[in-house]
């Protein structure tokens, strides 16, 4: 088990890796597109800065000037997300690799026939654990992704409320001056998103890591506690339960 754990880890360590490559790229953008063009990157109406940067117009799309902001963060991460957290369940999160993770239960019970019932449990909790992983990080990849916007928002709060405390003729162009202002004054701004991101990948692969590891211990614990129990010949004892166990296999579940 331990080198199956190696396998996932190293997987989801280069996933990591892979990752944080792509947000140094996304903040040197960053640095330089926002630098460059803000004048024009700026001209929206006084609707969005009073939403928080959000502007959503009864027709037409809406307006993020968070995600704005982040685009360069975005995209730079954009297709290793989608290679890491497809959208199609079955290929499996995080290249696939919580689903190769295997003990190789099929080709024990061939081999260890006294103990087959114990290694159809292990089967069975290992395809439990590796189907409930596969939807926590189907579940958490979209907290992952919206940390960027959601750093870059709450960076910018301060600063959508010194532009909302003007008024008179100029109040538009004092608006977007302060905004501007304010990116430039906050230049770590990226950074900090980018740190956010990988800080709550992290979180997930050593949830992950951790959880996969101690189901499968247990359920070893609980198959094995007793190994005398698979010295003697049970084979008619054997048969009747497993005759038991595969009409209880097509019993639904409940819910993980």
């Amino acid at each position: 088990m331990n080198l199956q754990l190696d396998n996932v880890r190293k997987e989801m360590e280069d996933t990591c890796r892979a990752f944080e490559r792509c947000l140094d790229d996304g903040v040197k953008k960053s640095f330089f597109y926002h630098g460059k063009n803000g004048g024009a990157f700026y001209n929206l109406l006084k609707c969005v800065i009073e939403n928080g940067g959000i502007y959503k117009p009864k027709k037409g799309k809406p307006i993020n000037l968070n995600m704005k902001l982040a685009s360069c963060l975005i995209d730079s991460i954009g297709a290793e997300f989608r290679k890491t957290f497809p959208n199609e369940v079955k290929c499996g999160a995080v290249n696939g690799v919580i689903n190769t993770f295997t003990l190789n239960t099929d080709s024990l019970i061939e081999k260890y026939k006294n103990a087959e019932l114990q290694l159809r449990f292990l089967k069975t909790e290992e395809e439990k654990i590796k189907a409930k992983l596969n939807r926590i990080i189907q579940k958490q990849k979209k907290i992952v992704y919206s940390s960027l916007t959601e750093t870059v928002e709450n960076i910018m709060e301060e600063g959508y409320k010194k532009a909302l405390a003007f008024t008179g003729e100029d109040t538009l162009y004092n608006m977007r001056e302060t905004i501007k202002n304010h990116v430039h004054s906050k230049k770590d701004m990226f950074e900090q998103a980018k740190s956010t991101m990988l800080e709550k990948l992290h979180d997930l692969v050593v949830y992950v890591l951790e959880t996969l590891e101690k189901t499968m211990k247990e359920s070893i614990g609980l198959s094995f506690k007793d190994e005398e129990c698979l010295l003697p010949d049970v084979s008619t004892e054997l048969k009747m339960l497993k005759k038991h166990y595969d009409l209880l296999v097509g019993t639904p579940d409940d819910e993980i």
